[in-house]
């Protein structure tokens, strides 16, 4: 049996135990909104295809509506009726546009499945079901390529979809797609500046250029361009939370730090604010600047009161830092009130299991253990510790120790929880994928000498 996978499996414990995590964790980027129902926004959304014929855009119309409606399927049927052999190229930019923002299932971005919403529906129910949707083939950068051979000018609508196709297929086929990573990035970066150059972009298309340009380490030419999304949208925290990403990675802390600021007051009440929080944190920490380290963990008291959120975020930036001391009282200081919370733990051992320090994290388990008197806090540290000793690789020293922990863990369980919890199979799973299998029925034992 393949060995338990500690941290990723041990989640569900947590789940099963206490529900959402300690922290926000950063979300991938949305996708980009369907046109808006208004006449206006409708007629926004299809300026850039002004250009196309009468017939052409008779039908594009026609189709941002059906969009707009959540019939993705026939939006996409009535383009493909329109142009069968993929000869316009402001259709093939529909087309595109389509199957980026509609498509529930996709295989490489090659072939999508698309639907028609009914009421009550709603696309990410349907992506995260195990419904059947029969895919269709659709290859936009080999169709493109087909126009160009025929000498079919791209429009800059077409080159911006282009460059919306590549930087979807980065951040869903890093590392798997046909070509690599920067060959992609650079594909995106062409495709954003050719219709840049026409005059066709908007805030989503201009972040999506300069986090490529950043990521194909050209950051000088991202600023640009986050100063011209910043200027079409001032207070999306959003963009200001992008940039200051991309100034910190290249170095650029203290302008960082500027565009973080922004980004915490313009969430607002949105669970991303934590995220900008945390980098402002752990920018100002990285500067040397104590007191504005302190400032953002004086707004996790304020924002997030009675929750654990400013102790977690100390002790992984501490963590990260390499202070040992720091991160350690801070994990301590958590464990009084949040130690029968595996989302707490689990934070708190994956943060040293992730920065290589399993002894830190194995010392904060048993001292707290020891000093510890509520079963369910002393059950949570002792699975945490079972999960931290059975890592792939583990001695049998590890192993011995990762089922001592377990029983234990149990134990204290038994006396907090009801019988039928679902902990109770989780731990059972560990415990099987720690022990050897058992022998092929029919073998025999070697007798311990060789045959001559």
């Amino acid at each position: 049996m393949k060995r338990f996978s500690a941290f990723a499996s041990a989640a569900a414990v947590a789940i099963v135990l206490y529900g959402a995590p300690a922290l926000a964790q950063e979300a991938a980027p949305p996708p980009a909104a369907a046109p808006a129902e208004s006449a206006a926004d409708m007629a926004q959304f299809l300026k850039p295809y002004d250009a196309a014929s009468a017939a052409c855009r008779a039908v594009l119309e026609r189709a941002a509506i059906l969009s707009s409606q959540g019939k993705w399927k026939s939006a996409f049927q009535a383009m493909d009726d329109f142009d069968k052999g993929n000869l316009d190229p402001f259709a093939l930019a529909m087309k595109i546009s389509l199957v980026l923002r509609g498509a529930i299932r996709t295989d490489m971005d090659r072939s999508f499945a698309l639907a028609d919403l009914e009421e009550g529906q709603d696309l990410e129910t349907l992506r995260n079901s195990e419904g059947e949707y029969a895919p269709f083939a659709f290859d936009p950068p080999a169709l493109a390529d087909m126009q160009a051979a025929k000498s079919i000018s791209a429009p800059g609508i077409l080159s911006k979809e282009l460059g919306d196709y590549y930087y979807d297929v980065i951040g869903r086929f890093s590392g798997h797609w046909s070509i690599g990573d920067d060959e992609i990035l650079k594909k995106a970066v062409e495709q954003y500046a050719k219709a840049y150059g026409a005059g066709v972009f908007d805030r989503v298309s201009l972040v999506n250029q300069a986090e490529s340009l950043v990521r194909l380490d050209r950051g000088d030419e991202s600023d640009p361009l986050f100063n011209e999304a910043i200027a079409l949208d001032p207070k999306n925290a959003k963009i200001h939370y992008s940039y200051a990403l991309s100034l910190r990675y290249r170095g650029k802390r203290t302008e960082a730090i500027v565009e973080v600021d922004k980004a915490i007051v313009d969430y607002g009440e949105d669970s991303s604010r934590i995220d900008a929080i945390a980098l402002g944190a752990r920018t100002a920490a990285e500067l040397g600047d104590g007191a504005k380290t302190e400032a953002y963990y004086a707004l996790t008291d304020k924002y997030y009161p009675g929750s654990p959120t400013s102790g977690i975020l100390r002790h992984m930036i501490a963590v990260q830092m390499g202070d040992k001391a720091a991160a350690a009282a801070a994990a301590d200081g958590l464990v009084p009130r949040y130690g029968s919370n595996p989302n707490v733990v689990r934070s708190l051992v994956s943060t040293w299991f992730a920065a290589g320090d399993n002894a830190e994290a194995r010392d904060f388990l048993d001292r707290n253990i020891a000093k510890s008197t509520d079963d369910m806090t002393i059950g949570t540290l002792d699975f945490y510790l079972a999960v931290l000793l059975s890592q792939e690789g583990a001695s049998d020293e590890d192993k011995a120790g990762a089922l001592k922990a377990l029983d234990a863990a149990e134990a204290h369980f038994k006396v907090a929880l009801s019988p039928d919890n679902e902990v109770f199979g989780v731990m059972a799973d560990i415990r099987n994928s720690l022990r050897p299998p058992a022998p092929a029925a029919g073998a025999t034992a070697p007798t311990g000498s060789a045959a001559k």
